[in-house]
């Protein structure tokens, strides 16, 4: 006789590192997660931005040490390894998201780099705003920022000032307004 393993809602609050689990995935059912190591400096590495409908877990990295912070409120259903023949469309998605940051990651130039990020942002977690562009709904930190494209937090800080001198980015409150028609239009007026 069989036994299916049955999937079980979890519920992690802001700033909770999710256990490491043997044999199980997580679903993203809302909320937002990053990965991350760290190199031999101690220097934060961020490997990932996950939300609704991703998968995340240690079973899918190689890194270590892999820890999964929780950026916001999260639910998760847990996935045994039994299921995870019927998510193959979320771990194509995961790794297409993982190439992305990581050519972000690797830009030498860091402008670009948090041009591409800020625009993949705006994508994935934008929504329409009443003013010209797409508010970022994602609350980050400059730090968090540099963590993601391999750079520091004054460097962030600097290129965001001059993005909103320059018209391209506005604030509202701690989030981030993206004033650009498109991704690309912004690229080509840099």
């Amino acid at each position: 006789m069989i036994y299916l393993a049955k999937a079980t809602g979890l519920t992690y609050k802001r700033r909770e590192m999710l256990p490491r689990r043997t044999n199980y995935l997580w679903k993203i059912e809302s909320g937002v997660v990053r990965s991350l190591t760290w190199n031999e400096d101690g220097q934060v590495i961020c490997s990932g931005l996950w939300a609704e409908g991703d998968l995340i877990g240690s079973e899918l990295s190689q890194l270590f040490p892999y820890e999964m912070e929780c950026l916001t409120d999260v639910q998760l259903t847990e996935i045994p390894r039994s299921q995870w023949g019927d998510y193959v469309e979320s771990i194509i998605r995961r790794n297409q998201t993982s190439e992305f940051l990581l050519k972000i990651a690797h830009s030498r130039a860091k402008d670009e780099a948090l041009r591409l990020l800020l625009g993949w942002l705006t994508e994935r977690f934008g929504e329409e705003d009443h003013r010209l562009g797409k508010l970022i709904t994602l609350q980050l930190t400059h730090q968090e920022l540099a963590e993601l494209i391999g750079s520091t937090r004054v460097t962030v800080t600097r290129i965001i000032n001059d993005l909103e001198k320059m018209g391209f980015l506005s604030r509202k409150g701690r989030k981030l307004r993206f004033l650009a028609e498109s991704n690309e239009q912004w690229h080509y007026e840099i």
